[in-house]
């Protein structure tokens, strides 16, 4: 596994459990040119006042007007986990053409109420002109335990993923 890789992996989730302990879903981004963070975010998101707040969003907000064309073409964005459709548009916006995941949009799909469904998201950006390169599962099975700390409270990996399949179960 790249080296670059695992490092700016590793400070995502650091990103990210900071946002749990804080009482936000666990999720953290950074944007790295030439091996360098120039930018870092965590999730916000706040659903009883209904801010987005996800933290490549939040990222793309730190970005925007900040660095050229040149710079974004060039970096890649670092997440957690696999970017929602609405934060993966955003990223596109910036013209950013890579990204890196940690945690799978497969395996994030444990952590939620319904099951997963394979989409080829770069083939629907590229319908889009828009050249995009998705890398995922780096660190996964580390990514995963981020999610421990989801809500500000840590709960075992199991638990989490046993209460969302009989959440799953009842709906079938």
């Amino acid at each position: 596994m790249d080296d670059e890789h695992v490092k700016h992996m590793k400070r995502c989730y650091e990103l990210a459990i900071s946002a749990g302990k804080k009482g936000y879903d666990t999720f953290g981004a950074v944007l790295v040119h030439n091996g360098k963070i120039l930018e870092e975010a965590e999730n916000t998101s706040d659903y009883v006042h209904r801010i987005f707040g996800h933290a490549e969003f939040n990222l793309v907000h730190k970005c925007a007007n900040k660095y050229s064309d040149e710079i974004l073409e060039n970096a890649v964005v670092y997440s957690s986990c696999a970017p929602c459709e609405r934060c993966l548009a955003a990223i596109a916006s910036l013209g950013v053409h890579q990204i890196v995941c940690g945690v799978s949009y497969k395996e994030f799909c444990k952590l939620l109420p319904f099951d997963y469904q394979a989409l080829d998201r770069e083939g629907l950006l590229k319908q889009l002109g828009i050249q995009m390169t998705l890398t995922e599962s780096v660190l996964e099975e580390e990514g995963m335990h981020v999610f421990e700390w989801w809500g500000g409270e840590y709960r075992p990996l199991e638990e989490l993923i046993a209460e969302m399949d009989a959440v799953k179960k009842k709906q079938k």
